[in-house]
């Protein structure tokens, strides 16, 4: 869903960009290739598009991968003409300015599979030091397996990762885990605008929902900082959502400490809160809070269980590095809770949840995600079946950095609530889908890994929300800084305006 602001609520120019960094790829319908190829590498065909402020591209493999943990790696070798590139050689392709390495392999994971990416300057030896990708700006969606990707760089106005006003070379080279290099044609690409001179616009006014609509916010609220959350209740109030969805609050996280949250006079200003805590998840627990609503907990989804034999199932397919991860899941089962929120007189579930972190598509993480997902879509069913139809909101951290199974088990698995629907939201104040980002963990890339999927409404707007984002006036008026979420959390707020 594109983001269509009116061009009051920005600060500074609005650019609308000719690519919504969202995984949708109706952008790239009529881009022609610039490069397809057949042959040993994955990588089959890129195309390329640009604005003021990015140079798009669209990648196509094979067979589906996860981008950031390939085995093997693939280097795009970018060439723009800098003078100081000019006796840089690297894999035999003269003139190369930089890389942009997808799975790294200085931090490789198990099986010989990449852990990341990172821009890696060219030096008269090769490529130098891996450094972060957050210095172009470098993001990818979507973030899980998949065969076609797209991705941004930023176009910064001068530096050595900077790109001419007219021409990019990109050569893209796959090295496989043994070592076996495999050089695409060069592929070139003519700028089609010119390098913006100002910084992207800011956001100059959160916008409210629409009349008659519920607004959800769902957040990672990230344990350790929340323990302190002066600042966490600030920004949800910024916001002003009528329920609120929290994943991994601390374990040790009570009724009174809850309550004082919700007092807080930023939370407290908005009305007054009702809210049901789960019981299961281990050190990361779950939240569902409405304001001037009922809330009351689904009895049987306070303390959520996988089926009896789900975990011994997944231990016997597991190599034995592995069942450590299992055996602190068994301790600490699902991370998530179903509450009942009165919605103008109706009953609607919300279900927040915590998936489980890492991996690649086929490991033991993806697969425990995908154990989690079913678990929560068991409970969902067995409620469906006692009280027939009924509205439902899940969301939280589906992490889903491997395959989209865990997202797709709760989003098409729910065969008794066919119409589930994933929130489109993007980011203020640019066109992406982004709502994890650490510049700490800068191995990873920032990504999508939040979502919110809904049934029996209709989404009317949605924004991902961050101090990154807004002009230096709203910080003021927040009494914030544009680095005050980053010390919050390295998840972002995402936002859906339902209507019924």
């Amino acid at each position: 869903m594109r983001s269509h602001l009116p061009r009051t609520f920005f600060d500074g120019p609005d650019v609308i960009e000719p690519i919504a960094l969202d995984g949708d790829f109706s952008d790239w319908y009529g881009v022609a290739p610039i490069l397809q190829q057949q042959g040993a590498s994955p990588l089959v065909a890129v195309a390329a598009a640009d604005s003021p402020h990015y140079l798009y591209l669209s990648l196509t493999f094979r067979d589906s991968v996860n981008l950031q943990a390939m085995p093997g790696t693939l280097h795009l070798l970018f060439s723009t003409g800098l003078a100081s590139a000019s006796d840089h050689s690297v894999y035999g392709v003269k003139q190369v300015d930089f890389a942009v390495d997808f799975s790294r392999l200085d931090k490789a994971q198990a099986g010989a599979r990449g852990a990341g990416m990172a821009i890696r300057p060219a030096t008269v030896t090769g490529l130098g030091e891996f450094r972060s990708p957050y210095e172009l700006d470098l993001v990818a969606m979507p973030t899980w397996e998949a065969r076609q990707f797209e991705l941004r760089i930023a176009r910064p106005r001068r530096g050595s990762l900077g790109h001419t006003e007219t021409l990019v070379r990109v050569t893209p080279v796959f090295v496989t885990p043994d070592s076996v290099v495999h050089v695409s044609p060069t592929a070139p690409y003519r700028l089609r605008t010119v390098t913006a001179s100002a910084p992207r616009p800011r956001i100059d006014t959160i916008f409210a929902p629409p009349p008659g609509a519920l607004r959800v916010a769902q957040w990672n609220v990230s344990e350790g900082s929340f323990r302190k959350p002066e600042m966490h209740a600030r920004l949800l109030a910024a916001v002003t959502p009528d329920v609120v969805l929290l994943d991994e609050v601390y374990e040790q996280v009570t009724a009174d400490s809850l309550r004082r949250f919700f007092d807080l006079p930023a939370l407290r200003a908005l009305g007054p809160w009702q809210f049901v805590i789960g019981g299961s998840g281990g050190r990361q627990r779950a939240v569902v809070a409405a304001r001037r609503r009922t809330v009351r907990a689904v009895p049987n989804m306070v303390s959520m269980r996988y089926a009896a034999g789900a975990l011994d199932s997944l231990r016997l397919i597991t190599p034995e590095a592995g069942h450590r991860l299992i055996d602190i899941e068994q301790a600490a089962q699902i991370s998530s809770v179903g509450a009942w929120v009165d919605v103008d007189g109706r009953d609607v579930m919300f279900v927040p949840l915590d998936l489980q972190s890492g991996g690649f598509a086929g490991n033991v993480q993806d697969n425990l995600r995908v154990l989690q997902a079913e678990a929560i879509r068991s409970y969902i069913r067995a409620e469906q079946t006692q009280r027939g139809d009924f509205p439902l909101v899940i969301a939280g951290d589906f992490n889903a950095v491997g395959s989209p199974r865990s997202v797709h088990t709760l989003l098409s698995g729910l065969s008794d609530f066919p119409g589930v629907r994933v929130s489109q939201a993007q980011r203020l104040a640019e066109q992406s889908a982004v709502t994890w980002e650490s510049a700490a963990a800068a191995q990873f890339s920032p990504g999508q890994l939040d979502l919110t999927l809904y049934r029996g409404f209709n989404q009317r707007g949605g924004f991902v929300f961050t101090t990154e984002d807004l002009s230096d006036r709203l910080l003021k008026k927040l009494r914030m800084t544009r680095e005050t979420f980053a010390q919050v959390s390295d998840h972002l707020i995402v936002v859906t305006d339902l209507v019924r």
